[in-house]
Formats: C-alpha cells, structure tokens, sequence
C-alpha cells in the first residue's frame, strides 16, 4: 500500500509491516510534530460482520488508550478513516521490545527487571482505575525507549469491563500470556492484565514461558490446568520469595491472584531487598543451560519448592487427569540427584508426628472396642469399597443364596429404601446381581428413586470379595448436561441468571432442586422451561439435548440520509447501517442511536416495526457548524462532549449544531476547564482558554 497522505496527516515512510496493515511515520501539519500512523486492511473476500468486528475493535483502541494520560502510555492523538483504510495517529516512540530480554541469553539485571516490571505495573494500575483493561500484555507490547522509560503499546483489544463487543467463541489476545477467565470467556477486570504481567515477569527471571506447547489447544491446556515449575528451577540466582510472587501473580482464580499491580512489585522489591549487589546488577549467566533442564536447575527447584497449589480446590482442574500427574514428573527429576533426609529439614514436624503416632497406638485400640458391631462393619465399608457402596453387617460371612457354581450373586438395596435396581441400563426385576466370574469386563450397578441415584462400575471380582449384599447409598442426581438449540448460539440462563455460556454448552443440574432453564437468541423468540425435582431426570436431559427455537418475524426499515455527512444506526452497543439502507429487524419496538462521531452529531429515535413491512421514521439531522478551540499555553488537549479530538489548537472542527461541551486540560499538570458551546449550522463557533 503506497500512500502519501492519511486524513491531514503527511505519510513520511513506511516503519514497521504487520499481517493486518502498516505502520507509517507521518508528520501533523497542524503543529509540525511526527506522530506513527497504524493503519489496518482488510482482506479481500472479508466478511461484512468481520470487517464490522475488526473496524470495532480497532476504534476501541482509540477510545480506550485516548483517555490515557500516563508517562508510561502511549499517547493517542486521532482516529479516522479514509479510502478505506483505517488509521490511528499516535505518538511516535523509538525502541525496542521486551521480546529480546525473555530469551535465555539475553536476561537482564534482577534490578532492571524490577524497573521495567514497575513501569509496566504503575501503567496497568492507571489504566484499571479508568476501567480500562489492555487484554494484549506480552513482550512485544512494552516497549522501553532509548532513555530507559517504558512504554505499554497497542490498546487494540482494550475494553471497558461493561462493553459487549467480544463475539462469543472468539479467543481475542495471544494465548500463552492470557488469563484463564479470558480464554474461557468469562468475564475480566484488571487482575486478568496481571496475570498477563506475571507471565512477562516469569520469562524475564528465567528466559522461558510459564506456559507453553507445540500447539494453541496445548498451551491453553497448560494455562486451565497446569502449574508451572517454580522459576528458580531455571534461574538458581533466584530468592526463593520469587517462587510465592509468581504463585500469587499466576494464580488461575483471579481472587487469589494481586488486586493491583503495586501490591506485585512491592512484593518483588521484598524478595530482592536481601540480594547482594553484584547479584542484583548482572542477569543469571547459566540461563542458557537452564533452560535446556540441567540436573543443577532441577535441585534448585527441588530445594526451593513447586508452584503447586494443593491447598485450593482449583475450579478449573482437568476433568479426568490425574492431580498428581505433571508433579510426579518433576518430583522424579527432583530425585535424579541426591536430596536432604526429610529428618534434616523438618526436625519438628517429624517429633510432633511421632507423637501423635505414640498418642494414637494407646487411644484408638480403646476407641474400637467401644463400637457397635454394625458400626465396626459401616467403618470397614466404607474404608476399603468402591465410592457409593456399603458392605451390610449381616453379608460379612456366608455365601449368598441361589450363586451356582463359577457365579457370583450379589442383593443390592438402597438407602434410602425402594430404588429400582439397573445392571448395565438393564431394570433388574429382582434387586440381585448375578455374574460369572470368569468375566473380567466392569459393569454398571445403578439405583434409581426418583430424583436421586447412585452408580458403581465393578467386575465379578469385586463383586466377590464383598461376599453378600451391597448397599448404594441414594444421592441427589448432579450432572453436567449438554443444552443445544437449533440454531447455535443462543444464550443459556437457569433461574433467570445468565449461565455465561451459548449452546451447545454443558451445564451443572441437581437432579433434586426446581429450576427454570431458558434459551435466548437474537431473532428467535425465549424459550424456557421449568423443571420440577420429581420430573423424569433423564426425559429433561433428551430435552435439553436440541431445543427448537422459534424464529421472530421480520420488518424493514429505512431513514432518510442526511446531506452533508453520513450516520451510523445502532441499537445498544450493535451496529445496524447506515441512514439510507434498508435495515432489517425482527418485529416489536427498537430504541434506535443515530450518530456521526466524527462530526458529534447524535439523536434516538423509538420505532416500531411490523412482521413483512417497512418503516421509514421522519428523522430530522442537524446542519454542520465549525468550531475553534484556542488555548494559552498551548500544550493541551481537547475533548468535545468527553471524546477525544486533537491538540491546541484546533481549527475549524466540522460539528454538528447545538449544545455541546468543550473541555480543555492542559498536559503538563492535568489542569482542565469546562466550556459549554452552541453551534449554528454554517458559523464558526470559537473557544478559547487561558491556564
């Protein structure tokens, strides 16, 4: 793309090339300053809801960043759009990257980490208090200048918590440093961007990812469920407090993770405060060969401990994977090389447990014989047998009756009393399991009474060893349970609550509690249904499977365009058109915002629209005034009606007549003024403040 001018900005040359666009150093005529113009380009063949989706998100970096005033933000000046090139013209920095320092040859100094760390979190801090969350922190977002400041770039994916502008399935930002809620669309505040920043901390300290994998579903795999080895495994310079800093900093709920950046860097400042200098001011030489896994790194992660987190039943667990499974493997590297006796390191705690082992020789044998004998057997039950089964105290000796030989019979009963017995998903007649014991498959033992039930998967042998009855112990029926809807998509909420998820999507049911599911979808009318405890548990879950939803008829409608300038139809937060095409929207009342940005032009207008017709609102637009906005000095910025417009100063504005509100703060010590202004249609109106 060769161009020579973007909006009033002069293209100078080409400095930087990415996937979507370009990056350009321009020159403001206005005030003869240089500004980096990033462009974007669509495609060809894209989408017109792509091409909406990415035009969003690139004016929500305008938006987002051009509130920021910080010293370690990037300065946002204007957004625009021309010939179909999208641009935003921002401050233009020279530097490099954190990219380079995260490799295992180029650490730098512990003390220069902490620097860099500190800027990058006071930053994060003030854009959260604006509620601005960045979403994209990673490396080659923060930026250091040639002086040494760091600069956060790129506020692309930014977002105010409240916005709705993330489609649902859409993974927006760069998986290896995203938070687990962010991958799994829940919704984020600024501990998410800290998590992001503790990701960046960890390869700065050790040179390699916390979470990494061949491929995306790999690394979002490791993000959901793993932990990563404690840094010092790569980094023996390391004080072990770091390995509680990136514990916290990498947590995967958020509420145990920091609330703000300062409290992170405070805790690292902590850690280093005990550090020698010469540590302190040169990076970890052997990071190279740590990073390869060398047996040295691996007893320093041993001695100083894991990242696990056993103390927390962590929500986001893999279904099915073993706990132990990742810290097995490192507990066995751990032991490749000669380690402490536990004695040596743990003097006390091995005295207080000889004592309690002394304590329960002399009082447990006078506990046991004081049981019943049913309660003996209920303990027994219970400590060796399959979960869900219970050995009765009649069946611990003898040999059930009708078991012929090669076989095995059990009786099954419940507790509570009365559940129907099923052997494979086959109803049994009789509350008896007979199998042969040559067969060595588990089969499926369930009771069933009502809403509550209970399932053990055992083979002949099992069976056998019990030796008489079993006993399944009845409990309310909790399981996940897939809801589909034709079409996809539609939003789930159970009890009127939003469930966070679209179909198809599992979600948790307790079989013995009323509850009231409900499917919403744009164009489609509700569905909902409300499901008592004593209703067929398994009849809800075929139900539920796919839900037909009935779609909303539809109605057109057209607005007249204005002459002068063009303007957007949205409803809510969703962009409709524009004034002057044929929009079409599902039958019922709309309150429809119709806008120009550019030129601060915006009215609402409520309409009705009718199944099979169309509706044309008489709209009136206002008429196109100027407006002039001076300022003494002149080092200030200029917002009409809280958007962000240009530096002083700013001539002949293109605005929409009427009120509108004018407010100018001067950079150098955020001193602002508040002007109120009215425009008439074809006069300039004029502005001007003194600081």
């Amino acid at each position: 793309m060769n161009l020579t001018k973007l909006g009033r900005f002069e293209i100078l040359r080409e400095i930087g090339k990415g996937a979507m666009g370009q990056v350009f150093l321009a020159n403001d005529p206005k005030i003869e300053r240089q500004v980096a113009i990033k462009t974007i380009v669509l495609p060809p063949g894209t989408s017109a809801e792509e091409a909406h989706e990415t035009s969003q998100r690139f004016v929500r970096e305008a938006q987002a960043a051009g509130k920021l005033l910080h010293p370690n933000i990037v300065t946002i000046f204007d957004v625009g759009e021309e010939g179909g090139v999208s641009f935003i013209a921002m401050e233009y920095i020279e530097g490099e990257t954190l990219e380079k320092y995260t490799r295992p040859d180029h650490l730098l100094p512990l003390s220069r980490v902490r620097e860099l760390i500190g800027q990058a979190a006071s930053a994060l801090d003030y854009a959260h208090q604006h509620h601005v969350i960045h979403r994209d922190i990673k490396p080659a977002n923060l930026m250091v200048l040639k002086g040494q400041l760091l600069k956060v770039t790129d506020f692309g994916l930014a977002k105010n918590p409240q916005a709705n502008l993330t489609q649902a399935g859409v993974l927006l930002g760069t998986p290896s440093y995203m938070s687990p809620e962010q991958i799994q669309g829940r919704e984020l505040d600024g501990r998410s961007d800290l998590f992001s920043l503790g990701v960046v901390l960890y390869e700065l300290l050790t040179g390699v990812r916390p979470f990494d994998g061949d491929s995306i579903s790999t690394i979002i795999y490791h993000v959901l469920y793993e932990d990563p080895r404690p840094p010092a495994a790569h980094n023996p310079a390391l004080p072990p407090e770091v390995n509680a800093i990136l514990e916290r900093a990498l947590a995967k709920e958020a509420e145990e993770r920091y609330a703000t950046g300062a409290e992170m860097v405070a805790d690292l400042d902590k850690a280093f405060a005990g550090l020698p200098p010469e540590t302190l001011s040169r990076p970890f030489p052997g990071a190279a060969r740590a990073a390869r896994g060398d047996a040295a790194s691996v007893r320093a992660a041993a001695a100083q401990g894991t990242m696990r987190r056993s103390q927390r039943g962590r929500r986001g667990r893999a279904p099915g994977r073993a706990e132990a499974g990742p810290e097995a493997g490192r507990a066995a590297a751990a032991s490749a090389a000669p380690q402490p006796t536990l004695i040596a390191h743990h003097p006390g705690k091995i005295t207080a447990l000889l004592l309690t082992l002394a304590a329960a020789l002399i009082i447990f044998p006078r506990w046991a014989n004081r049981q019943e004998p049913g309660a003996a057997g209920e303990a027994l039950a219970t400590a060796g047998g399959p979960a869900g089964l219970r050995v009765t105290p009649a069946s611990l000796g003898g040999a059930p009756p009708g078991a012929a030989d090669g076989q095995v019979s059990i009786e099954v009963a419940t507790i509570p009393h009365g559940g129907a017995i099923s052997l494979d998903a086959t109803p049994l007649a009789e509350p008896h399991v007979v199998l042969s014991l040559g067969d060595p498959h588990p089969h499926q033992i369930a009771a069933q009474a009502g809403c509550r039930h209970a399932v053990a998967e055992m083979t002949a042998a099992d069976l056998a060893s019990y030796k008489g009855s079993l006993v399944l112990e009845l409990k309310p029926r909790k399981e996940d349970v897939l809801v589909g809807s034709e079409p996809a998509g539609a939003r789930i909420k159970v009890d009127g609550h939003d469930a966070g998820k679209v179909t198809p999507a599992a979600i948790a049911v307790d079989g013995c509690v009323e509850r009231t599911i409900a499917l919403e979808h744009e164009g489609y009318r509700p569905w909902s249904h409300a499901y008592d405890a004593d209703d067929d548990f398994d009849a809800m879950v075929e139900t539920l499977k796919k839900v037909t939803l009935d779609p909303i008829p539809t109605g057109t409608l057209v607005i007249k365009k204005p002459r002068e300038y063009e303007v957007e139809v949205l409803e809510g937060e969703t962009r409709l058109g524009k004034a002057g095409d044929t929009i079409t929207l599902i039958e019922g009342k709309h309150a429809l915002t119709l806008r120009n940005a550019k030129m601060f032009v915006k009215e609402t207008s409520q309409v009705e629209i009718a199944g099979g017709r169309t509706a044309t609102p008489l709209i009136t637009f206002p008429s196109l005034g100027t407006l002039t906005v001076q300022a003494q000095p002149s080092n200030c910025q200029v917002f009409v009606d809280g958007q962000y417009v240009d530096v002083t100063p700013v001539l002949d504005l293109p605005i929409g007549s009427g009120a509108h509100r004018v407010k100018v703060v001067f950079v150098p010590t955020g001193a602002s003024q508040e002007v109120a202004v009215a425009v008439d249609g074809g006069k300039n109106a004029r502005v001007t403040v003194k600081f």
